[in-house]
């Protein structure tokens, strides 16, 4: 099957054969049906807002977020389904249109054999600038009964490898809403918790990749990502020692001749649009290194300076977001410390 792109009106359009849509299973919160396409990418119906918001996302936010690949159209089109990248202003004009249906994200998951993945709901305040009245008061009054409101995080949904079950184990929204701070903290020991013992080496990743994020968030003036969730991500799989270092310690990363001879070879990305050989080994070497990740996700109801003209200005950092990772890396340092002790795998 073929899964290369080609060039197509300054766009990027996707071979008829390869855009399978097939549900994404590692979906963990959220009320959005999200699609896996080619296993490399993620298909989420697309909203115009956030679509805006991932166009016009800063150097310094993008680490920090799923990377955007563009939008996808699905059965409209007179050549099929058509896949349009994220900066040519011909496939922005398309995506603005009625056909566009889906945001097409990095697959976070690909790589990992038995992907956990737990979804925080970050914040303490969960609808937009642009919410009616009664959404704001619906919205304030789920806040109070949840960790929201005094921890600015609540549990949203996970999946954790068992495997003593050789199954994944999953848990909805719901949970998390009638979790005290108490059963929070337990669900998060529940979920670090893999292959008999917890995984405070992951832990540990998770917690420094926190602190570099709340010191990116710092400089963000007047963004706020109101009802955006933390989506962390690590293997679940046992690994022996070897394997695991092939897997996250290797610095193996293409030389950029033979990146560029790859690129002319394939013809795969020939617009402006191409990814440069520094930003791809930087890419590649993240993917090989990473224990976890960990990113910000779901921007329908956030806002940015210059791009939203009928929201409000709201000044400094995002203080409900910054609340939600401050009392999370504490307790994160808190599971940490504990003494180790046996637990079921």
């Amino acid at each position: 099957m073929n899964t290369g792109f080609h060039v197509k009106h300054n766009c990027f359009c996707l071979q008829h054969e390869t855009s399978n849509l097939r549900p994404l299973h590692a979906q963990v919160g959220g009320h959005v049906g999200m699609k896996i396409f080619d296993d490399r990418y993620v298909c989420k119906p697309l909203n115009r807002r956030e679509l805006q918001f991932y166009q016009a996302i800063p150097r310094q936010l993008s680490q920090l977020v799923p990377g955007f690949v563009g939008t996808l159209t699905n059965g409209n089109a007179e050549d099929g389904e058509e896949f349009y990248s994220n900066k040519s202003k011909n496939c922005s004009d398309s995506a603005g249109s009625q056909t566009s249906d889906y945001l097409v994200l990095e697959n976070l998951t690909m790589g990992y054999k038995k992907p956990c993945v737990l979804d925080l709901k970050m914040g303490t305040r969960m609808y937009g600038d642009f919410a009616s009245e009664a959404k704001r008061q619906s919205q304030k009054k789920k806040t109070v009964k949840t960790t929201s409101a005094k921890l600015g995080v609540r549990f949203c949904g996970s999946q954790r490898f068992s495997v003593s079950k050789n199954n994944f184990e999953k848990l909805d929204k719901y949970v998390g809403r009638k979790a005290s701070e108490t059963e929070f903290r337990d669900l998060l020991e529940n979920f670090f918790n893999n292959n008999g013992f917890l995984r405070r080496d992951i832990i540990s990743h998770v917690i420094n990749k926190i602190r570099d994020m709340r010191e990116s968030l710092l400089d963000l003036n007047q963004f706020r990502f109101y009802s955006s969730s933390l989506l962390i991500i690590y293997e679940g799989q046992h690994f022996s020692d070897s394997e695991a270092a092939g897997s996250f310690e290797s610095e193996d990363s293409m030389d950029c001749d033979s990146f560029n001879a790859t690129i002319r070879r394939q013809g795969s990305y020939e617009s402006e649009d191409s990814m440069d050989c520094d930003s791809f080994n930087a890419t590649m070497r993240s993917r090989k290194t990473s224990l976890a990740k960990i990113k910000i996700i779901d921007f329908a109801n956030a806002t940015m300076p210059g791009v939203f003209e009928d929201d409000l200005v709201h000044e400094g950092p995002d203080a409900g977001f910054l609340l939600g990772l401050e009392n999370l890396q504490d307790i994160l340092e808190s599971l940490y410390e504990d003494e180790p002790r046996v637990r079921k795998p």
